[in-house]
């Protein structure tokens, strides 16, 4: 999975359909792994808000089981996560709302993008996700590289 262990940053733009203007969103996720899985938990910010929420199991077929709470949306998915591009599809229980999205390595970071479709109308998005610096702290560290 191209998500790893560690705090990310994702920030990007969603468009809706019959917008000229996509509308900034920024997510800020910690991904833990376990014995059983990956979840992923953090928040939403920008023009949609709110936490969010992901359990990721691999599955006996050689795809992965998603769990997802999303801005209070409760959805199941299926995902393929062991060649890139990583794939998933995820959809509420009574299927009136459903969502893709993939994940590449690019320079920098993991893309993702996606598309929501929910009452007939249909989002898409892009960001860019990238792994948090964990600061260095304490009286005897020094730096010999200018910082830029």
């Amino acid at each position: 999975m191209l998500l790893h262990k560690g705090s990310w940053l994702g920030r990007g733009k969603v468009l809706v359909e019959g917008a000229s203007v996509g509308e900034r969103v920024e997510l800020d996720v910690a991904v833990q792994e376990d014995a059983e899985g990956v979840t992923l938990s953090g928040t939403l910010a920008g023009e949609y808000q709110g936490n969010v929420s992901i359990r990721i199991a691999p599955h006996e077929s050689g795809t992965y089981v998603v769990d997802a709470r999303l801005l209070g949306l409760a959805l199941d998915g299926i995902a393929k996560l062991e060649s890139e591009p990583n794939h998933a599809l995820l959809w509420n229980e009574a299927q009136t709302q459903l969502g893709s999205l993939s994940l590449w390595r690019i320079s920098g970071g993991v893309g993702c993008r996606g598309f929501w479709r929910e009452n007939g109308k249909v989002r898409t998005w892009e960001v860019l996700f990238k792994l948090k610096a964990q600061a260095l702290t304490g009286g005897n560290v020094v730096s010999l590289r200018r910082r830029r």
